[in-house]
């Protein structure tokens, strides 16, 4: 009884705060699924990579194969956010941001818990592996300034899942430029123009891969930012931020997310999957059951922690899943068997940590105003 109190609280912590103050169910019902993707792909990576198994061997081992995808849905997902507030400015006269306010926020609401997560993993790695302090320390430094694959031209050393955030961060610089997209007036010209801009991108992207700094740039992501920029405009001028539901759209979402695990199985099908990804998305918001489930409370709950749960997932599935090598039969077992045994006792692990983790780190820089707090603790009091 005294367990279920504490997951109850817990959970109801974990709710996470947003800086506008909108919530919108369905964008973080739409995290969950994409960062269950991600976690998923590193268990099956770590099982199958350590033990000298084969993906390919295995169907239940090659599906979770594909779920790197989760990255580029976390990329459509920034795209909406992050052009949201600039859309409506441009679109529906509202109040645009402030650009000193935009780039503070982004400092203060993203770098802490990256940087605590940065830190922790420098420590964990100087005492439990080969690399020295003296090795380990550049690649800290360009870690912590978003710079590593730049630098480097390879994912972190720190933590190696930053790669994606260094293209975050990068699309979050150019966003205030690029969502002046908003200010055509003509609504069949701006989406022309965006439809355009994804196809173009989507045709660099598939051009250029095999360049690592290109891989890791903003260059190979673009069309997925742009995704969501076409999303909030329909968002915002065709369904007036509410739209209608049917049961057509949930045939819609069962077919998109099914064409783009087919996709996913095809080679030179990457450039394709940008199109059922975003009716997928349109579908979450349309389709009367597919929006009825990404509305759920414990849905979106683990949807709003999808940060904190990105950063500390593969500690947590790497700690445990060395523990479950060491039980001989175990190792023994179909591939499919052994990832399903190991994810029963990992992905709850991995919840509970990211939950912990979200609560502590996170959810307090969700505040406005937090640093402002922190910094009244330390101010002297004045004597009487």
């Amino acid at each position: 009884m005294a367990m279920r109190h504490w997951l109850t609280w817990l959970v109801s912590k974990a709710s996470r705060d947003t800086t506008s103050g909108q919530f919108i169910a369905e964008i973080d019902g739409l995290r969950f699924i994409a960062i269950f993707s991600v976690i998923l792909f590193h268990l099956n990576w770590f099982i199958t990579s350590k033990t000298g198994r084969s993906e390919a061997a295995d169907l239940l081992s090659g599906f979770l194969s594909n779920g790197h995808i989760g990255v580029q849905l976390f990329f459509v997902i920034s795209g909406f956010v992050i052009a949201l507030p600039f859309a409506r400015g441009h679109l529906l006269n509202d109040r645009l941001p402030h650009l000193r306010q935009y780039f503070f926020r982004r400092l203060t609401r993203l770098e802490p818990p990256y940087i605590v997560n940065l830190l922790l993993r420098f420590g964990l790695l100087s005492l439990a592996t080969a690399d020295t302090f003296g090795e380990l320390f550049p690649h800290l430094l360009a870690s912590a300034g978003y710079l590593h694959n730049i630098i480097y031209g390879s994912m972190s050393k720190i933590n190696f899942v930053a790669w994606s955030l260094e293209i975050e961060l990068q699309f979050y610089l150019l966003a205030p430029l690029v969502t002046s997209v908003f200010m055509i007036r003509s609504k069949p010209g701006r989406r022309v123009l965006l439809v355009s801009l994804i196809i173009l991108f989507s045709i660099i992207s598939y051009t250029l891969n095999g360049f690592p700094r290109v891989n890791l740039s903003i260059i190979s992501a673009a069309h997925y930012f742009l995704t969501g920029f076409l999303l909030v405009d329909i968002y915002l001028m065709e369904w007036d931020q509410n739209p209608a539901k049917s049961r057509q759209w949930d045939m819609v979402s069962v077919l998109a997310w099914s064409t783009i695990v087919l996709l996913l199985y095809q080679d030179g099908g990457e450039p394709f999957i940008v199109i059922p990804t975003f009716f997928a998305y349109v579908a979450a918001f349309k389709g009367e059951l597919s929006n009825r489930f990404f509305c759920r409370p414990g849905i979106y709950t683990i949807g709003g922690m999808c940060y904190t749960l990105y950063l500390y997932h593969y500690s947590v599935i790497s700690a445990i899943s060395r523990l479950l090598f060491k039980i001989e039969f175990l190792n023994q077992l179909p591939v499919w068997l052994e990832i399903i045994l190991a994810g029963l006792l990992i992905v709850p692990a991995v919840l509970l940590s990211g939950a912990i983790m979200f609560i502590l780190v996170e959810k307090p820089c969700m505040k406005r105003d937090w640093y402002s707090r922190v910094l009244e603790r330390f101010k002297p009091e004045m004597p009487a």
